[in-house]
């Protein structure tokens, strides 16, 4: 893939050392010359000097073909100015940016944008750990708005179906492992002494799995 990085910061210079080594083609774009000093000898993409916003040096990035286009410079208001460049005027297939305001944030996403933001994902993370610390969240999903969970039935749930423990858009049990099996649940499933679930949750559903799982 042809790939455009914006802003050679911490984040944006691993993230094309990344890109770099699974063999894409990365341009990485940053006004500050000496942000480049980050890529390694390794990295075998462009380092363009400039400003994001001037014509020419997205046209020497070529962004006319690229596939896709990260936005991670340290300015929200910034980043999302050069998706909308990227994705309305040069049709770029796949758009991410770094948003640091979660009220920026839902803004962006309102207008379609793919958003990381790494504020909501550390302080979702974090308040499950202190305030959740029973449904340890294995894996998050985009910026903390769901978690993948893995748990132990408690016995006080073996003999119930699945659906007592799904709830829509909130709550839904996506595997079963079942002596040492991983199985896809079934309408009907039964829960059975020692199964272990992986659940995707709802950050606003955590109090409600800890509810069931000390049944």
């Amino acid at each position: 893939m042809n790939i455009l990085v914006i802003g050679c910061g911490r984040v944006g210079s691993y993230l094309a050392e990344l890109l770099n080594a699974e063999g894409h083609n990365v341009a990485v774009i940053d006004r500050d010359s000496n942000s480049f000093d980050r890529l390694s000898s390794a990295f075998k993409g462009q380092c363009i000097h400039g400003d994001v916003l001037d014509r020419d040096i997205l046209d020497k990035a070529g962004i006319q073909n690229a596939d896709a286009l990260a936005s991670v410079t340290n300015s929200d208001s910034l980043n999302a100015v050069i998706a909308m460049i990227a994705k309305n005027k040069f049709r770029v297939p796949k758009i991410a940016i770094r948003v640091f305001d979660p009220s920026d944030a839902e803004v962006y996403r309102k207008l379609g944008l793919s958003i990381i933001s790494p504020t909501e994902w550390a302080a979702n993370f974090i308040r499950d750990v202190l305030v959740h610390p029973d449904v340890y969240p294995k894996l998050t999903i985009g910026s903390g708005d769901v978690q993948i969970v893995e748990l132990v039935v408690p016995y006080a749930l073996v003999g119930r179906s699945i659906d007592y423990v799904n709830i829509p858009q909130q709550v839904r049990v996506i595997a079963v492992v079942r002596q040492g099996r991983a199985i896809i649940p079934y309408d009907g499933m039964m829960f059975e002494d020692d199964d272990s679930l992986t659940l995707a949750v709802s950050t606003l559903a955590m109090k409600r799995v800890e509810e069931l799982m000390g049944q």
